[in-house]
């Protein structure tokens, strides 16, 4: 016992010699976050200005003539796109922290990270504010991943470097990066999404509405507002449309991704299948079914009671490779595949008739017919030259607007009978 005590004593002494001595110093670039508070972002000051570059595409949605399309962080574009080949800037909305949106009978409603805004489009080049409801989101969803506990939130970073010592007992020694009091530090700037990432880890009326991608994550139908975000279905009445009013969560599994409307059903993409609800009573969503699928990206649209659902393996998704699936909905509480097709890149989609239009990422924007029973057939067309990440089909005008990945921007088609698309104009974004 002796021997052992003195063994442990040296070792102890040894332990505070190494924690003492052990450093590394390292030089730093420092992410200092420009913090907006509860009170600025609610200040109910949404003054239009000049139109501005787009410079972070989250969202885009289509209503009447004007695209909107809404900037990461920023705030909301509106464009005249009565001339596809020619989009003319209307305006530039000041809405940070927008993520969903839809329109109905010439009112925006968008969110203003755990808020809900509703604006009047009577005259789309001079929107008016009507109304904000609050705290109908919840903090640290897709809605408001930036949002601290307090009501504030992170709206970006400013850069410095900066020399720091850092203890070998430290979490962060030899990771290339770490974070102290809000700040993050990396010696590399590939290193800085991840370190952010696993920081963040510790009415019956009549109605004109509008068209989102597939990727959406607000719809309008049989007069109400739904907003899915990762866990949960949220319901809005637009009984009094310059105020909605916030009804209820109907929760979810966790992985909702998308929602698309069809007939008088929901149609929810998830990363491990795709839900169905229905709303005969709109205010009170019912769960009828849910088509499971191994996990994946999975946005979904649905024409003629047959609903096309992509999944894509990406490194987020699964990694359990890529397809499209086709699958019968005309029983809603019993959907049936009807088919299963390896694809590449397969993201968001749109369809018109007997036409699937599917983004297929670098591998740009491809074409299938469809036959008489709602099946995929062949690959009829493909667009190469731009990476498309989702689609709006606008079928009475016969035209295509494509969202890009990264910094690829928003690029426009006109299509024939074919469905072969053919360049309109791009809407480029700042660098």
């Amino acid at each position: 016992m002796k021997h052992l005590l003195t063994l442990l004593c040296c070792t102890l002494l040894l332990t505070g010699c190494l924690e003492e001595e052990c450093t590394d110093v390292v030089t730093y670039t420092a992410y200092h976050p420009v913090v907006l508070t509860a009170a600025e972002w609610r200040s109910d000051d949404f003054s239009t200005t000049v139109p501005q570059q787009v410079c972070d595409p989250s969202a885009f949605y289509v209503y009447g003539d004007i695209l909107f399309v809404l900037d990461r962080n920023a705030g909301l574009h509106l464009i005249d796109n009565s001339d596809n080949a020619a989009p003319r800037p209307l305006k530039f909305m000041n809405i940070p922290g927008g993520v969903g949106l839809a329109v109905r009978n010439n009112i925006l409603y968008v969110n203003q990270y755990i808020d809900l805004l509703a604006f009047d489009l009577s005259d789309p080049a001079n929107p008016e504010f009507l109304s904000r409801t609050k705290d109908v989101f919840d903090p640290y969803t897709d809605f408001a991943a930036n949002l601290h506990g307090t009501g504030d939130v992170t709206v970006a970073y400013t850069e410095g470097t900066e020399t720091m010592q850092v203890d070998c007992n430290s979490p962060f020694y030899g990771r290339g990066w770490m974070m102290e009091d809000g700040i993050f530090f990396t010696a590399d700037r590939q290193n800085l999404d991840f370190a952010m990432a696993a920081a963040g880890a510790a009415g019956g009326s009549s109605e004109q509405v509008g068209t989102g991608g597939s990727l959406a994550r607000f719809t309008i139908n049989r007069g109400t507002l739904y907003a899915v975000d990762e866990s949960s279905l949220r319901t809005f009445s637009l009984a009094n449309p310059t105020e909605p009013e916030f009804m209820g969560i109907t929760r979810m599994p966790w992985g909702i991704e998308t929602i698309f409307p069809y007939k008088n059903m929901l149609f929810m993409g998830a990363n491990n299948g795709m839900h169905i609800y229905g709303i005969d009573n709109p205010l009170q969503p019912e769960y009828l079914s849910t088509f499971a699928h191994v996990l994946s990206c999975d946005p979904v649209v649905v024409q003629n009671d047959i609903a096309y659902v992509t999944m894509w393996g990406g490194a987020d998704c699964g990694n359990r490779g890529d397809q499209l699936s086709v699958i019968d909905v005309s029983d809603p509480r019993d959907p049936r595949a009807l088919q299963e097709i390896p694809m590449s890149n397969s993201h968001g989609l749109g369809v018109d008739g007997d036409h699937l239009f599917l983004c297929s990422g670098p591998e740009g924007l491809k074409v299938y017919d469809l036959t008489d029973d709602g099946r995929l057939g062949a690959e009829v067309h493909q667009a190469t030259d731009f990476p498309a990440k989702d689609v709006i089909v606008l079928p009475a005008r016969r035209e295509l607007i494509v969202l890009g990945w990264e910094q690829a921007g928003i690029r426009q088609y006109d299509y024939d009978d074919t469905g072969r698309p053919a360049y309109a104009a791009d809407i480029s974004i700042c660098n």
